[in-house]
């Protein structure tokens, strides 16, 4: 593992153990309220954007069958994958469980990861949302991969301005377009297929299909 990955796992713990109240004068006031989220702020001050619900992060002392109860090695195990990117609880729990971990090692875990702040739901929705936005992908298609993790999407302001049908949608639609075109005969067809796969919403779709389609015959 390299030094900063070290670094990183240092300096998250003794920002969890201050929040826990166990070294307070540690706590640096700034980070308290992310943990630390070490290394996930980019250098505009804006979050990097998680890959997956959790990403197949290798690691080399998977829980044996004698530690699969042990809830501190299930929020070592949090504390590794939240140190690489932003988690859902909700996938966090599922990759646990996976994992071989008790269930009642699971929820004890969570709910310290939770109540510390190194796990937090509405802000890895905020920033799963303006990655997916940032990809081009269609508000309809980031609202379903919230509610598959148990995320309202609704609460998520990142999606405010996403509503289905409003320009900036169909701006987003159109640009996935122009950077990759569908080769098809009836292109305004291919077009709207691409865009609802996508993610965005029929009327979005067919709005930027029509609009892609009649500027290409131009």
């Amino acid at each position: 593992m390299s030094g900063a990955s070290d670094d990183l796992r240092e300096r998250l713990r003794a920002e969890i153990a201050a929040i826990e109240g166990r070294n307070p004068s540690r706590l640096d006031p700034v980070a308290s309220s992310r943990v630390a989220c070490g290394g996930r702020i980019g250098t505009g001050g804006a979050l990097d954007c998680p890959q997956d619900a959790v990403d197949e992060v290798s690691e080399p002392d998977a829980p044996s069958k004698g530690r699969a109860t042990d809830s501190d090695a299930a929020f070592r195990k949090i504390e590794r994958l939240a140190g690489a990117r932003e988690q859902a609880s909700a996938a966090l729990r599922r990759r646990l469980a996976r994992e071989g971990f008790a269930p009642e090692a699971v929820e004890e875990a969570l709910a310290r990861a939770l109540s510390c702040g190194l796990v937090d739901d509405a802000r890895y929705a905020d920033v799963l949302a303006r990655s997916r936005l940032a990809q081009g992908r269609g508000r309809q298609g980031i609202a379903a991969e919230l509610s598959g993790l148990g995320i309202d999407p609704d609460g998520v302001d990142a999606l405010a301005d996403a509503d289905e049908g409003a320009p900036d949608e169909v701006e987003r639609a159109l640009a996935l377009l122009e950077r990759r075109p569908p080769r098809a005969k009836n292109q305004r067809d291919a077009a709207y297929r691409r865009l609802v796969q996508k993610g965005f919403g029929a009327d979005a779709a067919a709005s930027a299909a029509r609009m892609w389609s009649e500027s290409r015959k131009g």
